[in-house]
């Protein structure tokens, strides 16, 4: 892996280690808007009583949890992320619930060392593509899949289907106090292109490859919430903002709140359309 790869890691580390605690806050409305999400990918691998299932980059854990209910008894899941406080999120989380079949480790899923043929089952929500070499990550989660085994993944469709994430980006690009992505690295639309992902699946060794579009809303009571959530969740946001003067934060708020504009419901509720790709594969 390349130097700015390992910089680049280095570097979302360290912000799901800042963002965990709003995470473990946030993860009830996280958890109820992005179900359509962990319903398709849990219904991907088909998760049955016995099965051993891994979670990659499984943040407070949720979509594992749901698998790990479905293969008791017998199953078991290990929930990892490359955070040790996202898995001590998770690790909270499944005592709330009362799972007793669940193990936790901390996992960089791009050197993925776990023993072969290991597992029937991975899941893995929206973490590929913040990696620095997916690829890599693919190809070792193909190695400790068993001959059968399912993964399936979810990725964010293109910027203008996700307006609610990609406006206060477009934004701040604007506003000189953000940098235009790199196209070829890592970020939450580096995977958007189904042919390109269904291509990389490919190559790792996947065959039945399918990706589908799952469609949602974000809902917020008003734009104000929406502020307030944005910015404890999206840290690079949070951290563009900060350096701006109060004027310059007003202007790009103002700026986000007439692109979202249009989503706008009586009484000052948004509801924004989102976009996400389930991909999923056979080893």
């Amino acid at each position: 892996m390349s130097a700015d790869r390992i910089a680049a890691d280095e570097e979302t580390r360290a912000r799901w280690r800042q963002a965990a605690d709003a995470w473990e806050r946030r993860q009830a409305e996280v958890r109820e808007t992005t179900a359509p999400v962990a319903a398709w990918m849990v219904g991907a691998i088909d998760p049955q009583p016995g099965q051993r299932l891994l979670e990659l980059a499984a943040g407070p854990g949720e979509t594992g949890f749901i698998a790990a209910a479905r293969v008791q008894p017998g199953g078991t899941l290990l929930s990892t992320d490359q955070s040790e406080e996202m898995v001590a999120v998770a690790r909270r989380r499944a005592q709330e619930l009362g799972l007793n079949n669940v193990e936790f480790a901390v996992v960089d899923a791009q050197l993925l060392e776990l023993e072969p043929e290991r597992f029937d089952g991975v899941l893995c929500r929206f973490g590929y593509m913040l990696m620095g070499d997916p690829d890599a990550a693919l190809a070792r989660t193909h190695r400790v899949l068993r001959p059968g085994g399912r993964l399936a993944m979810a990725v964010w469709d293109a910027p203008q289907e996700n307006l609610w994430m990609a406006a206060p980006a477009m934004q701040l690009i604007a506003a000189g106090a953000m940098e235009r992505p790199d196209p070829a690295g890592a970020g939450p639309f580096s995977m958007a292109d189904r042919s390109k992902l269904e291509g990389d699946l490919a190559r790792a060794g996947f065959s039945d490859v399918r990706t589908d579009p799952i469609r949602f809303k974000q809902e917020y009571e008003s734009f104000d919430q929406y502020w307030e959530i944005t910015l404890e969740l999206a840290a690079p946001v949070a951290e563009a903002l900060a350096g701006l003067d109060a004027t310059g934060i007003a202007k790009v708020r103002d700026a986000i709140r007439g692109m979202l504009a249009q989503f706008e419901l009586d009484g000052g509720r948004l509801s924004i359309p989102a976009i996400a790709v389930g991909a999923s594969g056979r080893a």
